[in-house]
C-alpha cells in the first residue's frame, strides 16, 4: 500500500522558510502574552485572537520566560468566564 502526504523533506542545510517564519511568530506572542501578564494591571488585560489562539493549541506546553504568567492567565480567564456567565444569568 503505498500512503502518499504533503510533508515535504528538505535536504540537510537548506531552511525551510515557513517554519522558520512561524516559530518567530509564536515565539513574539508568547513575550506579548509575557509582557501583559507582568504588567501591573495584569488581570485587567484582554487577550486578542491571536494570543487566545496560541493559549488554546499549545497552552499545555509553552513555558514562558516568567514562572507566574501560566497561573496568571488562568485567572484571567477564569475571572472572564465567570463574569461572562453572570451577564449571562442577568438577561434572563
Amino acid at each position: 500500500m503505498n500512503i502518499k502526504n504533503n510533508v515535504v523533506y528538505f535536504k540537510k542545510g537548506i531552511v525551510n522558510k515557513e517554519l522558520s517564519k512561524a516559530e518567530r511568530t509564536l515565539k513574539k506572542i508568547v513575550l506579548q502574552i509575557d509582557f501583559k501578564m507582568q504588567a501591573p494591571f495584569w488581570d485587567n488585560v484582554i487577550f486578542d485572537d491571536a494570543e487566545l489562539e496560541l493559549i488554546a493549541n499549545f497552552g499545555e506546553t509553552i513555558k514562558f520566560p516568567t514562572e507566574t504568567t501560566s497561573a496568571k492567565i488562568a485567572s484571567v480567564l477564569a475571572s472572564h468566564i465567570l463574569k461572562n456567565e453572570t451577564t449571562e444569568e442577568e438577561h434572563f
